[in-house]
């Protein structure tokens, strides 16, 4: 093999007797100027041996320094020039394939002819480290990033020379297909040519030195590859019209009129995107197309598509038509992406419809849904939705109910309501329950006394003795389970028998680690109650008609202040199927009066009401803003807010109202609206959540006034937004 010297040590080999000249020519300068000066202080021959004595022991400093350097630079060379010929033999079935020989500080002792080449070395001592041809990856960040082979690198060093090459072997004619894959014995790295590979680090000794072997395999064309067939990937898209047919049951229209302007709108903008749209059935679409379209339209925020459909406007009233869609972008395979897509399009309309959920690997991302959600329910749906549940309850083994914490009069109605269902499967069932708030002791005092529900209320802690592999737990009025009753109680159930049923009015916030055996959201419902109180009715035609036992006149009024409470006395969010629940409610014996006295007010209500001192007005007055510092009563400061915000929004020119509260070092928001603010939307960018009308949302580690800056900022980019879309 050619040998190779050093260019840096042939410069210098001159440089000892040149430092020596200088130092000499400097003495005998000095020594003359010494000797101008002061001819008669110091003797000649005194100062000349002085000089000289210095003169020689300096020079032979720089001799032994230099003589030194130089022989430690030659026996490196030595070193490199044999290194480099074991590697050469060690490396002959690796032709191509680059490679670096480097210390334990990551400093490189030698290259071969193809790293060479990717780094624009013109020898094989490249004097650099890793860091310099990895483009700042140091030898440490290979080794740390290996989580698999540090036997195997350990183990090289103990190898004889016929065993490393076979391992050099072995790594060269590594398949590519494989190197795609998780990188579990090295890194990818960018070299200097602007290429991706993967390096791997192989600990060994030679000539009694730690050394690494560093490999580098080339991987740029296979990830070029991966990332455009990424990128080709389609995006999967399911589309459905919200309430094309619901609309035209109670409208003087045409439907294959209105369905065919919602197909043309729908075929344009597919064409536009240059995708593929099929409909698989009735007013019910799907659309391939590709990513950056689709990152185009979240640019735009779908505003095309969803304002172009809302132009479609049916009978007497203009009631706009709305769409709603589920794209999926998830790392998966194709059908996996299509399953993501169409449950993303089922969370678009357990929100309420008319928007559009976007479900990437990060997340799941919603665009629009300003508008108060259509009624989607008919007497049918509740039909199946009730057997269908009664069915789950009648197999189940016990049946536990809950609502949310610092339970209202929704979720207690809500709960009864389901009991009544438990009862009539004949399951035992019990209600998880704050036995110690306040609404609960009024809306239950005469529920109590009757032997029926005499024990129906247990706490979460009992509750968890009574999870069996056949138990269902069905939630009401929540569907997150940061704020039910008993989160331990669902996690619990969750593991033993996995059945969990939601019933809820709230819009649906994000996705479930688990399959529910049901989860019915209505966002265009006034109230959980309303939703239950239907099942109910679609059941009482299976129920004792003679004795009429299946709901009572004290449960239907439970039941009923619910619907009282969620629609301010049937003031809000009052549509002909709540009327329709009330009527069926007073049918059972529901006492108006009775219910009424739920909502009186104590004086420890009064005082907590009184608090709210500060009150402002936004957005040209159309949002009103009260504050407390709260009087320190906790659940009564919540129900407080609530109130006050109910109140706000009677004022003349308000629209919208947020009370905010201070509760045990964290700021509670309510918010209500008449439906023509997304109070929702609002408080979504606060951590919160909720209803078109009616939400909340729970600041923690921060104080009342920065809470009220963040809720301007989150109340100031709503309507920015709104703006935006209607340019």
């Amino acid at each position: 093999m050619q040998k190779h010297s050093d260019p840096q040590l042939r410069s210098d080999s001159g440089l000892p007797l040149l430092t020596t000249i200088i130092i000499g020519l400097f003495f005998f300068g000095t020594y003359l100027a010494v000797e101008r000066l002061s001819p008669d202080a110091v003797p000649s021959l005194g100062i000349a041996l002085g000089f000289l004595c210095a003169y020689t022991a300096i020079s032979m400093l720089v001799y032994l320094f230099f003589r030194l350097k130089d022989r430690k630079q030659r026996d490196e060379q030595i070193m490199f020039e044999s290194l480099n010929t074991k590697m050469h033999n060690m490396f002959k079935y690796m032709v191509g394939f680059p490679y670096a020989i480097v210390d334990e500080l990551g400093r490189v002792r030698a290259t071969n002819n193809a790293l060479q080449e990717l780094i624009g070395a013109k020898n094989p001592f490249y004097r650099g480290t890793v860091s310099d041809i990895c483009s700042g990856v140091t030898l440490q960040d290979i080794l740390d990033a290996a989580t698999k082979g540090e036997e195997d690198r350990n183990s090289v060093s103990k190898m004889t020379m016929e065993a490393i090459s076979a391992k050099a072997e072995e790594i060269a004619e590594k398949p590519p297909e494989h190197v795609l894959d998780q990188v579990k014995d090295g890194m990818i790295v960018h070299l200097k040519n602007g290429g991706r590979y993967i390096a791997r680090a192989y600990k060994m000794t030679l000539n009694n030195k730690v050394n690494y072997l560093v490999t580098f395999t080339d991987v740029t064309e296979l990830f070029d590859l991966k990332e455009k067939t990424e990128r080709d990937m389609p995006a999967v898209a399911y589309i459905d019209v919200d309430n094309l047919e619901e609309l035209t049951q109670y409208t003087r229209v045409n439907y294959r009129d209105a369905s065919r302007k919602v197909d043309d709108i729908l075929i344009r903008w597919a064409a536009s995107l240059n995708g593929l749209l099929r409909e698989y059935e009735r007013d019910r679409y799907l659309l391939l197309f590709s990513q950056d379209r689709l990152l185009q339209c979240e640019n735009d925020k779908f505003s095309e598509l969803l304002k172009s459909v809302h132009d479609i406007r049916l009978g007497e009233y203009s009631i706009p038509v709305t769409v709603s869609v589920g794209i999926s972008l998830a790392d998966s395979t194709f059908a996996e992406r299509a399953k993501d897509a169409s449950t993303a399009l089922d969370m678009a309309l357990q929100r309420g419809g008319d928007q559009v959920a976007v479900r990437r690997k990060d997340g799941i991302r919603y665009y629009g849904g300003d508008n108060r959600p259509a009624p989607r329910r008919t007497k049918v749906q509740s039909r199946v939705v009730a057997n269908y549940l009664l069915s789950k309850i009648s197999a189940a083994e016990n049946l536990l109910i809950m609502g949310h914490k610092n339970p209202d009069f929704d979720s207690i109605g809500s709960c009864v309501g389901l009991a009544q269902l438990g009862l009539l499967a004949g399951v035992p069932t019990k209600i998880i329950m704050d036995l110690a708030n306040t609404n609960f002791r009024i809306a239950t005092e005469r529920l109590c006394a009757s032997p029926t529900y005499s024990d129906m209320f247990i706490s979460g802690h009992k509750g968890l003795d009574l999870i069996r592999p056949g138990t269902l737990l069905i939630i009401s009025d929540a569907n997150n389970f940061g704020i039910i009753e008993a989160p331990d109680v669902a996690a619990n159930v969750r593991q033993v028998s996995g059945k969990i049923a939601i019933i809820d009015h709230h819009r649906q916030t994000g996705e479930y680690d688990f399959e529910p055996v049901m989860n019915y959201i209505d966002p265009s419902a006034s109230s959980a109650a309303e939703l239950v109180t239907e099942m109910l009715e679609q059941t009482d035609t299976g129920a004792d008609a003679e004795n009429n036992k299946l709901v009572s006149d004290v449960v239907a009024s439970v039941i009923l202040s619910g619907i009282v409470l969620d629609t301010g006395n049937f003031t809000r969010n009052t549509g002909s199927r709540t009327l329709d629940a009330a009527r069926y409610l007073y049918g059972k014996g529901a006492n108006a009066e009775y219910v009424h006295s739920f909502f009186n007010e104590d004086y420890a209500d009064y005082v907590c009401e009184r608090s709210f001192s500060g009150c402002a007005l936004l957005q040209n007055n159309s949002v009103g803003m009260t504050w407390s510092h709260g009087t320190g009563r906790g659940a009564d400061d919540r129900v407080a807010a609530a109130k006050e915000a109910d109140k706000l929004l009677n004022v003349k020119g308000v629209h919208a109202s947020f009370a905010l509260v201070e509760v045990n070092g964290a700021i509670h928001i309510s918010g209500r609206s008449d439906g023509s603010i997304n109070v929702q939307l609002i408080l979504e960018r606060l951590g919160g959540g909720g209803r078109f009308d009616s939400a909340g949302a729970a600041m923690s580690g921060v104080s009342l006034d920065d809470a009220k800056h963040d809720l301007r900022e989150a109340i100031n980019g709503y309507f920015a937004e709104l703006e935006e879309k209607n340019q």
